[in-house]
């Protein structure tokens, strides 16, 4: 009960307004930048998603977010644990790939039941997106790792050479 009394001094007058000024605009632009920036050297896919989810909270504010598999069970003990602690849901929304498949999903949690305003449902499609491209790109290297140590100890077991044109 404790939690709950601490989480509800947020209330709606307490929320941070949320204005694109050149300054915000400027700092989440800088933002993405540093994730791509770890997506494309490959950092590991559990350091990317914290950070997406970080930067979300921040930019935000009030809010809780974290970001789970598609196959994940763990979402309605993520939900059960958050509600028990003052949290409501404040957003879902799915990680698509351009093929309609769902690679995961972000979970946020908020202490004040609201919905959240234009500029924070734009802050979401971006960290879904990013999200995604973090997946594919891990997704990507573990298959191509895959692919190379097998073909390796395929081609230690054969004598035959192979050249690629």
């Amino acid at each position: 009960m404790a939690q709950r009394q601490s989480c509800n001094k947020w209330g709606p007058n307490q929320l941070p307004l949320h204005r694109q000024s050149s300054g915000e605009k400027e700092t989440l632009l800088r933002g993405e930048k540093s994730i791509l920036e770890l997506i494309s050297m490959g950092a590991p896919l559990p350091g990317v998603l914290n950070r997406l989810c970080a930067a979300i909270d921040l930019q935000i504010g009030n809010v809780v977010s974290v970001i789970l598999p598609a196959d994940d069970q763990e979402l309605h003990a993520v939900t059960r644990n958050a509600v028990q602690f003052g949290l409501q849901v404040f957003w879902s929304a799915s990680i698509p790939l351009r093929n309609e498949d769902v690679l995961g999903s972000l979970q946020m949690y908020c202490c004040v039941s609201r919905p959240p305003t234009p500029f924070e449902l734009q802050l979401i499609e971006r960290v879904t997106h990013l999200a995604a491209l973090a997946i594919q790109r891990d997704n990507d290297e573990e298959g191509f790792q895959r692919f190379s140590r097998d073909w390796t100890s395929a081609r230690r077991d054969s004598d035959e050479r192979v050249y690629l044109n």
